[in-house]
């Protein structure tokens, strides 16, 4: 009983009723340490579009891409239902200022940051020409220019493709796919000889060549919609197939030899310098025999036979639209005398 009217007592005291209706949290909870990292908070005018946030969220619908109501405007929208409130989509984020603010970001260390890597973007030395356009284009700063060279850094890119827009030079910078690798593999080897196939059928004309066209330039097309259900049985990415596709082509260069046999005299100089034995005299007809399936197409033969009984040829290759564009033209290396 004691204790009840202790309690009422307590109660009706004006300190305690001051206290209960005018509650106040104490300023020492209420303040939040800056390493917490409350809702991001989003500055839409430094946005690239890359979606990196998007990819590193592990909540599902707490982040997403939407477009302003200017043109080619696009930023993150964070949904507070949604979020908790990890930090990961203010880690990834690689402008300079950051896109997404939420607390100080120093948990995530930079080798581990959750960037949406299907595919990378490399510069082609052997195609760039060091105009420096892509350097420009680039918003994160991955790519540098150094000892004449251009380079990208793959822990800071994005792949965005601002650099291929910007570069004018086609297959100067290459998007390459990082993913299904043995079944790129073999997409490339069914391309290639699928091209060989189609020189191979066209030999009978690429050996009269000079009796009507003196400029000595064969143009062939292949198309594309055999090779691309081929591709479908692989990979169904179509994207990633023409891609490929389009990589290989561009760097692709084929050797073909014509053997005119017509031209042979059985010298035989040409079976001792072959290198892999595709070459072969025969006893009956008194000329050498070529075996297309061992021959290397080194042009070996071509540098050493007096006659011109093998003719060398260069392919190159174009993709444009359905159609890859061959182009064959004699080659240069001379005939040794």
């Amino acid at each position: 009983m004691s204790s009840a009217i202790w309690y009422l007592y307590e109660f009706a005291r004006k300190k305690w009723l001051e206290r209960f209706l005018d509650a106040t949290t104490d300023p020492e909870i209420a303040e939040t340490p800056s390493r917490f990292r409350d809702f991001p908070e989003v500055e839409k005018e430094l946005c690239i579009s890359c979606g990196a946030c998007v990819f590193s969220c592990p909540s599902p619908g707490a982040i997403k891409l939407v477009r302003g109501e200017e043109e080619d405007t696009i930023f993150p929208v964070i949904d507070e239902g949604s979020c908790i409130r990890c930090g990961f989509c203010v880690e990834v984020c690689p402008t300079e200022p950051k896109t997404l603010k939420s607390g100080e970001n120093s948990l995530i260390m930079e080798e581990y940051r959750i960037l949406p890597h299907e595919k990378v973007y490399i510069a082609d030395e052997y195609l760039c020409i060091r105009c420096k356009k892509c350097l420009d284009a680039c918003k994160v700063g991955a790519i540098s220019y150094q000892d004449n060279l251009i380079s990208i850094d793959q822990s800071k890119c994005v792949a965005c493709g601002d650099c291929i827009e910007a570069c004018p030079v086609k297959g100067a910078i290459k998007e390459t796919y990082i993913i299904n690798l043995d079944e790129q593999k073999q997409i490339t080897n069914t391309l290639i000889e699928s091209l060989e196939n189609t020189i191979n059928t066209e030999m009978e004309k690429i050996r009269k060549l000079p009796d009507f066209d003196p400029s000595g330039i064969v143009k062939l097309e292949f198309p594309l919609k055999e090779i691309i259900e081929k591709a479908h049985e692989i990979i169904i990415n179509e994207e990633m197939i023409l891609k490929l596709m389009e990589k290989v082509t561009d760097r692709l260069k084929m050797n073909v030899i014509v053997w005119n046999e017509e031209l042979c005299n059985g010298c035989r100089l040409c079976v001792d310098e072959c290198p892999v034995g595709a070459l072969s005299y025969d006893e009956n007809t008194g000329k050498v025999q070529r075996d297309e399936k061992t021959c290397l197409r080194c042009s070996i033969c071509h540098q050493t036979c007096p006659f011109g009984v093998p003719e060398l040829y260069v392919a190159r290759f174009l993709l444009k639209d359905d159609v890859i564009l061959i182009t064959l033209k004699p080659s240069k290396i001379s005939i040794r005398s």
